[in-house]
């Protein structure tokens, strides 16, 4: 009798020991995937910040370059007397317009427009993982059951016109140069 009580305690003993264990593996590896999906949730601050200084800095150099070239070339020509050389303009060397930062422009918006939808996936992948363990067995009685842990609210950034085209099932056809 003796030893079947040693035996059975020492069953306990393993149990309540790995309980323990699994609790504290578990716990940790949510709180490890949650401090990741908060430092992803900054990262998805910091490269929206970035994309929109980079864009607009770059929309004003773009739009200061268009404004100064129409400037200096109306300038140049109603500076010019023709009187007599009608065609002689043609023969002139004239300031040329470099459609280089409208191209620079343009790459830059699909660059850090792409390089934003890449780190708001790695954070919709996060917070998957985290919803997984805490509504998978055994995780989820570790995690909720003891740990008390909750799925912090995704928010992911997109536009209105998104939201409503998800919202009422229906993306109509656009002109994108529609100034509306």
């Amino acid at each position: 009798m003796g030893k079947l009580v040693t035996i059975l305690s020492l069953i306990f003993v393993f149990i309540g020991f790995s309980a323990v264990v699994m609790y504290y593996v578990y716990d940790n590896k949510y709180i490890e995937t949650e401090n990741l999906y908060q430092a992803q949730v900054v990262q998805n601050q910091v490269v929206y910040d970035e994309v929109w200084k980079i864009i607009q800095q770059q929309a004003g150099v773009t739009e200061n370059y268009s404004t100064s070239f129409r400037e200096n070339y109306t300038s140049i020509m109603n500076s010019r007397n023709y009187c007599g050389e009608i065609m002689k303009w043609i023969q002139e060397q004239n300031p040329n317009f470099t459609p280089e930062l409208h191209v620079k422009l343009m790459t830059s918006i699909e660059t850090y427009r792409t390089k934003f939808t890449m780190v708001q996936t790695k954070l919709i992948s996060l917070h998957n993982e985290l919803k997984n363990q805490l509504t998978i067995f055994p995780s989820r009685f570790f995690t909720v059951t003891i740990g008390g842990h909750i799925l912090p609210d995704l928010k992911i950034v997109t536009s209105t016109r998104t939201g409503n085209a998800f919202e009422t099932g229906k993306d109509d056809d656009i002109d994108l140069f529609d100034k509306k």
